[in-house]
């Protein structure tokens, strides 16, 4: 589940951490972890008032990863930007009037933290960057029971997944299955938007899971023999084979796969058609990866011009801080928009 909060002023802060808070209670945190969780997200939505952030956001994710469950909370603008990081994070510091508690002391409150920031100047930017923000994202974890991330060593997945502007209901869905000796990850676009393009993008990732087993080419006939009695989907599919550095793909539609590292970017080769409808032959591809590197999928709701160069240092934050800098500087306002990152 992804909730998505505007914070625009001092109520919106207070509404955001009443609603984190219902959800920490919810998933089982006790009350200190669900006190420090608040602390956190009031610190975080402070900075964007106090420091007149630009289309300030606070997007909340219930995770589960190795049979644990926990909260990622995502908080993001698009500037000012902040020029000294390792200045902000330093344990004390705290400007503009906030709590006083710091991004150090929230650092220190939560299992996981990260933090990017970029500002819009071009002597920092090598490539096109009419479309980049200057801005910040902050991604924090807590896991339930559990002072780690369990996946400190394993491949890491984040989704940024959201509705076409103004409809409640998400024409896009994605798949992620975790499994000792691969990785599946998978990004859905119903075709068009509401709820008929919502049956058709959950159906196809509800039909991965009861094939997930059979070999990539199988699991796409199945989807599309499932979606035929729908107005069908694009897909973009990725099986990832940790033991032999090694992933399977195949994009079906308009779904954009690429394999990135720090210094370049590969587009993976799509195949014209839409599943549900007759689809004579599927070709999927293999690649050899290396560590360090990332696959981001997403769908034709985010714009294809972004460029990893333009973000130096980001493959080494958690990846939910590229889903959701892609998102921001990319999602289009006229469709569904969905971001899928792993770290391979």
């Amino acid at each position: 589940m992804i909730d998505i909060l505007d914070i625009r002023g001092d109520y919106d802060i207070g509404t955001a951490r009443r609603s984190i808070t219902q959800i920490c209670s919810r998933l089982g945190f006790n009350e200190r972890e669900v006190g420090e969780i608040s602390i956190v997200v009031t610190e975080l939505c402070t900075n964007i008032i106090k420091h007149n952030a630009v289309d300030g956001k606070v997007i909340v994710t219930e995770i589960s990863e190795g049979g644990r469950m926990g909260i990622e909370i995502t908080v993001e603008d698009k500037g000012p930007g902040i020029a000294d990081v390792d200045e902000v994070i330093r344990d004390g510091f705290s400007t503009k009037g906030t709590m006083g508690t710091g991004l150090g002391a929230v650092k220190r409150l939560m299992d996981s933290f990260e933090i990017y920031s970029n500002i819009k100047d071009s002597k920092y930017l090598r490539y096109p960057f009419e479309e980049i923000c200057a801005g910040t994202v902050v991604t924090v974890k807590k896991w339930l029971n559990c002072k780690l991330d369990p996946y400190n060593n394993d491949i890491k997945v984040s989704v940024m997944s959201r509705p076409y502007p103004g409809f409640n209901i998400n024409g896009d869905s994605y798949y992620v299955k975790h499994l000792n000796d691969k990785e599946i990850i998978a990004v859905i676009d119903g075709l068009g938007h509401g709820n008929e393009a919502h049956k058709a993008s959950t159906l196809a990732a509800r039909t991965i899971e009861h094939n997930y087993h059979k070999n990539l080419t199988e699991i796409i006939f199945s989807v599309n023999d499932a979606l035929k009695q729908t107005r069908g989907a694009a897909m973009g599919i990725v099986v990832i084979d940790k033991f032999k550095n090694e992933f399977e793909y195949s994009s079906i539609g308009n779904i954009d796969i690429r394999y990135v590292s720090e210094d370049r970017t590969e587009i993976m080769m799509p195949t014209n058609g839409i599943l549900g409808s007759k689809v004579n032959s599927i070709k999927t591809y293999k690649r050899f990866y290396k560590s360090g590197a990332a696959v981001v999928m997403c769908s034709d709701g985010i714009s294809t011009r972004w460029d990893i160069r333009n973000y130096p240092g980001i493959l080494l934050k958690n990846p939910a801080i590229l889903s959701n800098t892609i998102m921001r500087d990319f999602g289009k306002e006229t469709d569904d928009a969905t971001v899928l990152v792993a770290f391979i």
